[in-house]
């Protein structure tokens, strides 16, 4: 069991076991985050037969986008960027938005949030599976890997929207279309969790409230 370890009174170390909810609510961000960048590479590799990444921090532009004030520019302005195929003429970059990163982490904190309530309440009563929540939480990470900055840079022009998805044989009319509405989706399914885990959350309340007997 994984722990963490504190300091008592007498200097002693002890162990305390790190609860579900964090490793759940870690590990469905680090997914949402991590997940798209290791597809994308991976599809890149598939079509060109060579995975050699490098990353860079675009700042100026980061800079520049907040400077401006201009909140489209500010979601759409990269925060960290990753060609996965250093060294091919076309580069194979894969960006991580100011958007994304606002929408990502919250998205997989929740999830996170929700999936670790539903199993809680299953341990203590009878509940149906946890099929809807794996349901959305499932399109909530293609939503992340439709609207993920991804794309080819080269000679020949640039595209950075819906990259994934074009590279999966997904034509890229159909790609960009998806990816533009993709945020809209994240958005709702931050809803959607934060319902989920508000209605689990108190359905647990309950159960661990004692009742009280009205009779003397």
């Amino acid at each position: 069991m994984s722990v963490s370890y504190t300091k008592s009174g007498g200097d002693v170390v002890q162990a305390k076991p790190i609860p579900a909810k964090i490793w759940w609510m870690f590990s469905m961000v680090a997914a949402v985050l991590v997940l798209p960048l290791i597809i994308y590479a991976v599809l890149a590799y598939r079509q060109f037969g060579l995975f050699n990444p490098s990353f860079f921090i675009p700042y100026e532009e980061l800079f520049e986008a907040f400077g401006s004030g201009d909140l489209h520019a500010i979601f759409a302005a990269p925060v960290i960027s990753v060609n996965v195929t250093s060294g091919l003429l076309l580069s194979n970059m894969f960006s991580l938005s100011v958007g994304q990163l606002l929408l990502s982490v919250p998205l997989g904190a929740v999830m996170g949030l929700t999936l670790d309530a539903q199993l809680s309440l299953r341990n203590v009563c009878e509940l149906k599976s946890v099929g809807g929540s794996a349901a959305a939480a499932g399109s909530g990470l293609v939503a992340t890997l439709a609207a993920s900055g991804t794309g080819i840079l080269g000679c020949c022009g640039s595209g950075l929207t819906g990259g994934i998805l074009a590279l999966a044989g997904v034509s890229s009319v159909t790609a960009t279309q998806l990816a533009e509405v993709s945020p809209f989706v994240q958005a709702v399914l931050i809803v959607f969790f934060v319902l989920a885990y508000l209605r689990f959350s108190k359905r647990l309340k309950v159960l661990a409230t004692p009742v009280s007997s009205s009779f003397r």
